[in-house]
């Protein structure tokens, strides 16, 4: 039942995203490379052997969220075609451009660790949560202009939910890393924190915020899930000559990848 259509794509998504995370911070823990007490995310990524495991995953789940975010734009899309709205299309496109800056910004996650090269890690986490949380209010706002004609209010609901906490929570975190980053000591270890260093509550409430911000955006992306059981895509291939030594001709037409 959960496999019908495209329904995979968003359910593969939150299952690696999850199983990553708790991986590398269980490597992680046991190589007593972080302290255990709420690490920030990459942290449990930092060091090799989980720095391995967390890069090669979190690059297939940045893949997987493109696909994500690219069927769901295909969809209202599809939607949008039966009646003429324009502020629907272009809502649409604004979601998929930010969509887009979301999965290169957990690529960049991904590749470059934070104590390697910081401001391109720091770069890429501001994509995922800022662009991400821009992301999710477009998509929201979106939803509530296909209410009733292509979805109910409930999933607007749910979605307008998740999109609330993710934002408080974000500015939360944002705000409690910088107040721990200024309190802290200039030689804190950045993965072993200690209780009784400066900073380390104010810490400690950003590595939570940052978990509890994540988990949001995955439970975001599990309520595509039921609207991708209604789409199937299908990439069909024509050839164009009987030889491939000849000049291709084109006739016909063609879909664009985007409308």
């Amino acid at each position: 039942m959960w496999c019908r259509g495209m329904s995979y794509l968003p359910l593969l998504l939150v299952v690696l995203s999850v199983a990553t995370f708790v991986v590398t911070y269980i490597i992680a823990i046991l190589n007593d490379d972080i302290s255990p007490e709420f690490p920030y995310i990459s942290d449990t990524g930092t060091k090799p052997p989980e720095s391995c495991i967390f890069s090669q995953f979190l690059n297939i789940c940045a893949a997987l969220c493109l696909c994500t975010i690219y069927v769901r734009y295909k969809l209202v899309e599809v939607l949008g075609d039966t009646v003429e709205d324009a502020k629907l299309r272009r809502l649409n496109k604004v979601r998929l451009f930010l969509g887009v800056l979301t999965a290169f910004g957990l690529s960049l996650v991904a590749n470059f660790q934070e104590t390697n090269v910081e401001p391109v890690h720091l770069t890429g986490a501001a994509l995922v949560f800022c662009v991400g949380v821009v992301y999710a209010i477009i998509q929201t706002a979106l939803s509530y202009h296909m209410e009733p004609d292509f979805n109910g209010k409930y999933i607007c609901r749910v979605r307008l939910t998740l999109t609330i906490l993710s934002t408080l929570v974000m500015v939360i975190t944002f705000v409690s890393a910088s107040i721990s980053r200024y309190q802290k000591n200039p030689d804190t270890d950045k993965l072993h924190w200690k209780p009784d260093e400066p900073g380390f509550t104010t810490h400690i409430i950003s590595t939570i915020g940052e978990w509890i911000t994540a988990l949001l955006f995955l439970f975001y992306f599990l309520t595509f899930v039921r609207d991708f059981m209604r789409l199937k895509i299908e990439v069909r291939p024509q050839i164009f000559v009987r030889h491939l030594d000849e000049e291709p001709t084109y006739p016909g037409e063609y879909t664009r990848l985007l409308a």
